[in-house]
C-alpha cells in the first residue's frame, strides 16, 4: 500500500469514528470540532424539512448549539452600530421546537471591541460561539470585548463567574500585517478538555491560556505569545499519543501541548499570515494533519503533517476559503467559496463543483449528505456515491437576507441557520418533523360552485367569460374590452411587448400589478384555480424549470409555478398535502413545442386536477390534494422567478387567471376565442 493510501484510509478510519459522537451540538463546528455530524439528514422522507419556526436574536456572527434539545445563541441590541456604540449582548437559551424563550441574561456590551480597527461596516455583535459543558451544566461565552463568562445554564443562566481579556491582562491592538490594520476583537470561541478552559487569548504572556472551568483560575499560559488570530477557536489534535490543539494565529498556524505536565508547550509552527488579519476559517484536523485555508494573498488550502516538532505540507490546493471551515469526511475535503468543492483529503485534487453560496459552511452527515448554506438558502448534496460531479438533492430558501457568516448547525434533527442581523430560522429534519407535517388534512371546506362545472356565458371575443378573474392579459382587439379585472403588468430588465401586446421573455420579467393580494384572497376562499395562457416556447431545452407564470416568492417557496423542463410543461402548487413548494408531487401536464403557439389550460379543485392543450384534455389527474389554506403572500409574475435566476424564453399571449375551475367544454370554447380571434399559429 502506497503513502497516499495509507494516508486515504487513515482519514476514512477517523471519519467513521467521529460520525458515531452523539448528536448535540455542543460546540463551535459541533461536538468533534469538525462540522461532521453523527445523525443522519431525514433524506427523502423528511426533506424538504418542516419549518418549526424563525425569530431574531440580534446582531452578530454567533453560531447556534443544540443540547438536549434546547437552542443556545447570542446577539446584540442597541441604538449605535459603530466602534464605541453602546447597547446590550444578550445569551438564549431557546426551546429548540417551539422557538420560545427557556431563559434569557444580558449584559452590556458595546458594538465592537473597545480597541477594534478596520471595516467597521463588516461585523459587529458577539462573534464567538457558546461552548456547553454537559459534566456540569456550564454554558460558556465571550463577547466581542473580551467579556468572559460562565453561566449555569441548570439555573435559568445563573452567572457563575466572569472575567474581561483587556481588562485583566491589558491585551494590545492587533499589529498590521499586509493590507490595512485590522482588530475584530474576540470572535473565537472557547475549548474545553477535561477541567480545563482553553481561550486564545493573545498577549505578550501567552497567546493561549487555560483557566479552571468551574472557577475561572488561570492555570497556565502558554509558550507561545505572538498575537491572536481572528479564527472561530481552537482544536483538538494527537500529536505523537500526546493531546495538543492547533491555532491559527494572526501570523501562525501553531500546534502546542495540553496534556498534564507540559501545558501550553509550543509543537510546532508554520507561517501563515494572511493580509487584512484575515486568517478567519477554523483550522480542520485530522488524524495527524492540519488543513487550514484563507483568501487574500494566499488563495490556497494547504494540508500539513505534523511530525517531529515541524510541519510538512503534504499538498497545496489552488481552492479556498475566505470565512467558512472545511469540512472533512470519508476522504474528502469540502470546502465553500462561492461554489461547493470536493477536494481529495489525500492529494488535494478537484473532484467536483457546484452551487452558488458565496462566503457560507457546510456540515457532513452520517448518511453521507452534505448540507451547503450561504446566499440565505441550504442545499441537500449527495456524496455517497464515487461519481465526479455536484449532485444537489434538494433546496430550501431559509429566508435569510443579511451576510451568512454564521454556520449552519444539525442536532436532534433540528437544522438552523442564523445570518448576521439575527435572523434566525430553524427545521426539522426528523420524523417528529414529517409526522406533524403529514396530520391528515381536514376536508375542504364547501365552495358556493358546485364540481360539475356548468358552462358561464361567453362572449365573443377572449377569454369569453372573466367570471372570477383575477388577472388577465389579453392582446389585440380584446386588450380594449377587458374591464373590472387586474391587467397590468411592469417590465423587469429586459422584457418587452411585441406589436400586438405580447410579452417577449426570455432576458427579463413582467410583474403582474395590483394582482397579488386578490388572487391570494380568492384562491384561498374558493379553494379553485385554474392558469390558461397562450405560450409560444423559445425553445425546449430550458430547465429549472424555467418559470413561465410564476406566484412565489422565490425558487423554493411558491402557491403555483407553471414551468417548463425541456419539453415538457410541468405543474408545482401548493396544497395542503404537497409541501411550501408544492413538489410533493410535481406534475409533469404536458409536451409543448417550440416556436410554435399553444393554447393551455390548467385547472384545479381539490383532489382534481385538469390540463387542456389546443381545446383537449392531455390529463386528468388525483395525485394532487389538498386545499389553499396554506397559501401566504407572494408575487404574481411571468418569465422568471421573483429573485431572479429561473428565466424562460419564449411568448405570452392570452393569459387568465380564475379563482374557479374551468371544464372541458369551456376549455375548448376558450381555445377556439383564444387561436382563432388572433389567428395566432397552432400548427
Amino acid at each position: 500500500m502506497n503513502r497516499a493510501n495509507i494516508l486515504l484510509l487513515a482519514i476514512v478510519i477517523s471519519m467513521f469514528v467521529s460520525a458515531a459522537s452523539g448528536e448535540d451540538w455542543v460546540c463551535w463546528r459541533g461536538a468533534n470540532h469538525n462540522g461532521v455530524v453523527g445523525e443522519k439528514s431525514g433524506w427523502p422522507e423528511n426533506w424538504p424539512p418542516k419549518e418549526a419556526w424563525r425569530r431574531n436574536v440580534g446582531y452578530g456572527c454567533t453560531s447556534p448549539i443544540i443540547v438536549d434539545g434546547k437552542l443556545y445563541v447570542m446577539g446584540w441590541r442597541g441604538s449605535a452600530r459603530r466602534r464605541g456604540g453602546k447597547g446590550t449582548d444578550t445569551l438564549y437559551c431557546i426551546d429548540a421546537a417551539s422557538g420560545k424563550d427557556v431563559w434569557k441574561q444580558s449584559y452590556s456590551c458595546p458594538y465592537q471591541g473597545r480597541i477594534s480597527t478596520g471595516d467597521a461596516g463588516a461585523y459587529g455583535g458577539p462573534s464567538s460561539t457558546p461552548t456547553f459543558d454537559k459534566s456540569t451544566g456550564f454554558l460558556y461565552t465571550l463577547s466581542i470585548d473580551g467579556d468572559l463568562q460562565c453561566w449555569d445554564a441548570t439555573k435559568g443562566g445563573l452567572l457563575v463567574w466572569k472575567l474581561n481579556f483587556y481588562d485583566k491582562y491589558k491585551v494590545p491592538r492587533r499589529p498590521h500585517v499586509g493590507g490595512g490594520r485590522r482588530d475584530y476583537g474576540y470572535p473565537g470561541s472557547v475549548l474545553i478538555r477535561g477541567d480545563t478552559l482553553l481561550a486564545e487569548v493573545g498577549t505578550p504572556t501567552g497567546t493561549v491560556m487555560g483557566f479552571d472551568k468551574k472557577t475561572g483560575r488561570r492555570i497556565w499560559a502558554s509558550q507561545y505569545n505572538g498575537p491572536a488570530g481572528h479564527t472561530g477557536g481552537l482544536v483538538p489534535i494527537s500529536v505523537n499519543r500526546a493531546d495538543c490543539i492547533a491555532v491559527l494565529t494572526l501570523k501562525e498556524l501553531v500546534v502546542m501541548r495540553i496534556d498534564k505536565g507540559f501545558e501550553g508547550k509550543t509543537v510546532a509552527t508554520t507561517k501563515w499570515q494572511t493580509e487584512f488579519s484575515c486568517n478567519i476559517s477554523t483550522p480542520t484536523v485530522v488524524g495527524d494533519r492540519v488543513l487550514v485555508t484563507s483568501a487574500y494573498n494566499n488563495k490556497a488550502a494547504v494540508m500539513f503533517r505534523v511530525a517531529s516538532g515541524r510541519m510538512k505540507p503534504v499538498w497545496r490546493a489552488r481552492f479556498y476559503s475566505t470565512n467558512g471551515s472545511p469540512v472533512i469526511h470519508r476522504g474528502r475535503v469540502y470546502i465553500i467559496k462561492d461554489s461547493l468543492r470536493c477536494l481529495d483529503a489525500a492529494t488535494g485534487k478537484l473532484l467536483w463543483s457546484g452551487g452558488s453560496f458565496g462566503d457560507g459552511s457546510c456540515l457532513a452527515t452520517a448518511d453521507d449528505k452534505i448540507i451547503a448554506f450561504g446566499k440565505g438558502r441550504a442545499s441537500l448534496v449527495d456524496v455517497s456515491s464515487a461519481g465526479g460531479k455536484y449532485r444537489e438533492l434538494m433546496r430550501i430558501n431559509c429566508g435569510l437576507r443579511s451576510t451568512c457568516y454564521p454556520h449552519i448547525t444539525l442536532a436532534g434533527g433540528f437544522l438552523c441557520a442564523k445570518d448576521r442581523s439575527g435572523a434566525m430560522v430553524c427545521f426539522d429534519t426528523s420524523t417528529r418533523g414529517a409526522q406533524n407535517a403529514a396530520k391528515p388534512t381536514p376536508p375542504s371546506p364547501p365552495v358556493e360552485r358546485p364540481l360539475n362545472v356548468k358552462m358561464p356565458k361567453m362572449s365573443a371575443t377572449w377569454p369569453g367569460s372573466t367570471e372570477d378573474a383575477v388577472f388577465v392579459w389579453a392582446t389585440g382587439e380584446s386588450q380594449k374590452k377587458i374591464t373590472g379585472v387586474a391587467s397590468g403588468v411592469k417590465p423587469r430588465d429586459d422584457a418587452p411587448t411585441g406589436s400586438d401586446g405580447e410579452m417577449i421573455l426570455g432576458r427579463g420579467a413582467m410583474l403582474a400589478q395590483n394582482a397579488d393580494a386578490a388572487l391570494l384572497k380568492a384562491c384561498k376562499a374558493s379553494n379553485q384555480l385554474s392558469i390558461e395562457a397562450v405560450i409560444t416556447p423559445g425553445n425546449t431545452k430550458q430547465g429549472g424549470p424555467a418559470r413561465i407564470i410564476s406566484f412565489s416568492q422565490d425558487a423554493y417557496n411558491r402557491n403555483f409555478t407553471l414551468g417548463q423542463q425541456g419539453s415538457a410543461l410541468v405543474l408545482r402548487l401548493r396544497t395542503t398535502s404537497t409541501g411550501v413548494n408544492g413538489m410533493k408531487p410535481e406534475t409533469s401536464l404536458c409536451k409543448v413545442a417550440a416556436a410554435r403557439s399553444q393554447h393551455v389550460i390548467v385547472t384545479y379543485s381539490p383532489g382534481k386536477l385538469s390540463c387542456y392543450l389546443n381545446g383537449k384534455s392531455v390529463l386528468q389527474s388525483e395525485r394532487v390534494r389538498g386545499d389553499f389554506s396554506n397559501w401566504s403572500p407572494m408575487h404574481l409574475l411571468f418569465g422568471d422567478e421573483w429573485d431572479g435566476q429561473r428565466r424562460w424564453s419564449g411568448k405570452l399571449q392570452g393569459i387568465a387567471v380564475h379563482s374557479r375551475i374551468i371544464g372541458a367544454k369551456e376549455a375548448a370554447a376558450r381555445h377556439k376565442l383564444a387561436m382563432g380571434n388572433d389567428r395566432r399559429d397552432e400548427k
